[in-house]
């Protein structure tokens, strides 16, 4: 096993079945991001700007506020307002000021926003096909159900 990965990696063997895990794991989260990142790229947008406006979209007319925005992002970043700082100059996103408590900054997309990523939905569409060509649905089921025991540690060690 992990012949593909050793060569890749130029390693002969691996210290233990975590290490070889975690390098694949590792290794197969880099060309996924790779591969999404080009797509991302012909729309001048990065992950995490693609990522805000993909939430946004989610939330609809309400948008969201910054903490929330947040939360809800694949990679967590602190520093979430200078990137919708960024997004608003782009004209992707707006910041609205609630009436009912000033305190709060609901960010939402705009049609602008949207366009841009109806625009690199079909190469996202493209890499989806792609990944469903080199593993069938019961393995990507499979996959999701491994990742969901990794990401839940966090949870378990907190």
């Amino acid at each position: 096993m992990g012949e593909v990965l050793k060569k890749r990696l130029k390693m002969s063997k691996f210290e233990s079945p975590v290490q070889e895990a975690t390098l694949a794991l590792m290794a197969a989260a880099s060309e996924l991001r790779s591969n999404i990142d080009r797509a991302l790229a012909e729309a001048n947008l990065t992950g995490e700007q693609f990522n805000i406006l993909r939430i946004l979209r989610g939330a609809g007319v309400e948008g969201h506020p910054s903490g929330e925005i947040g939360c809800r992002m694949v990679d967590r970043s602190s520093d979430i307002t200078r990137r919708i700082d960024t997004l608003e100059k782009q004209g992707f996103v707006k910041r609205k000021r609630s009436t009912r408590d000033r305190r709060v900054v609901r960010v939402h997309i705009t049609n602008k926003g949207l366009s841009v990523l109806d625009s690199i939905t079909p190469k996202l569409i493209e890499f989806d096909h792609k990944l469903g060509k080199n593993l069938n649905e019961s393995e990507l089921h499979q996959l999701a159900a491994l990742c969901e025991k990794l990401i839940g540690m966090e949870e378990e060690s907190a």
